[in-house]
């Protein structure tokens, strides 16, 4: 029969040489370090002497009255775990650790404590946000889709600060399917991601630019009283959007009608669009090849 004090010297090995990050902290509101193995001061990247003792909430990113971490004490003080919960941690470097944290409550000769075991969650979390990125991020030019517009226009409109008004210009490019047609679709990708790059350039802080379409793109702004949008403002952007490109040897004219549509008012995303939809039809069906209309919904 193997003794009591041979296990816990197997189970001793057991958390020193475990790559799974575990530590025991009090059980207690504000938990304090009682151990921690290596593999969990590796993932903080802390030694055992700067966190004896310390509160446990100094390397996590959430603040003590956090309901995520106010929902875990609870857990533990009614059932006596939590399994695989999402806990940001904050390595000694600065950076965020994403971890999965498993918590059981012990009472051992009358002293309760947690017995923690931490998962980095490093790698799902990055892969989680590459297939994100990949769904919101159109292949040819690198900018956001329609999906990532839809989703960043309903947040823009809902999150603007009181006063800040938005527009949304509607870009339909005028002769992209002749470059097609012409030069192939090496041409034309070409001319996408020339006109992508410019759009990025024009954009700053408050605007957002994105490929909705195949040969459509968006841009959207929100401006304070000083820096309203203008129809010349736009036209010399059109003007400049719309310049000669150079493309697999050839220079190529590319043309664009955009409807611009103009707001301080609350208004839905379908609402705003649909505007700007309707006054891009309007400026391409001026003939022009860089043709530009712009309105207002309510008053300026």
């Amino acid at each position: 029969m193997i003794s009591r004090h041979v296990i816990y010297e197997a189970l001793v090995d057991v958390f020193e040489l475990s790559p799974v990050a575990i530590c025991i902290s009090t059980a207690e509101h504000v938990s304090r370090y009682i151990m921690a193995n290596p593999a969990y001061l590796a993932l903080i990247g802390r030694r055992w002497e700067e966190i004896d003792g310390k509160p446990m909430y100094l390397d996590t990113v959430r603040a003590l009255d956090d309901p995520q971490r106010l929902r875990r004490i609870e857990a533990l003080d009614t059932i006596g775990l939590f399994q695989l919960e999402e806990v940001d941690l904050r390595h000694a470097s600065g950076r965020i650790v994403p971890t999965l944290i498993s918590t059981q409550r012990r009472t051992i000769e009358g002293q309760k404590f947690d017995i923690e075991i931490i998962i980095d969650n490093s790698e799902r979390k990055a892969f989680e946000r590459r297939i994100l990125e990949a769904a919101y991020t159109d292949v040819v030019t690198g900018l956001p889709n329609r999906a990532a517009f839809d989703h960043r226009l309903r947040s823009i409109l809902d999150q603007r600060a009181e006063g800040d008004g938005i527009s949304l210009a509607y870009i339909d490019l005028n002769g992209f399917k002749t470059v097609n047609d012409r030069f192939g679709h090496a041409a034309g990708d070409a001319v996408l991601r020339t006109l992508a790059d410019r759009l990025r350039r024009h954009a700053g802080s408050r605007h957002l630019v994105a490929r909705i379409g195949g040969d459509e793109f968006a841009k959207i702004t929100t401006f304070s009283q000083d820096d309203i949008p203008t129809l010349e403002a736009m036209q010399a952007f059109a003007d400049a959007l719309c310049a000669a490109i150079e493309a697999e040897g050839h220079r190529l004219s590319i043309g664009a009608a955009i409807g611009v549509a103009v707001t301080r008012q609350q208004i839905d995303s379908d609402t705003l669009l649909g505007r700007a939809d309707t006054l891009m039809y309007a400026a391409k069906a001026t003939g022009g090849r860089v043709a530009v209309a712009l309105d207002w919904i309510g008053d300026a």
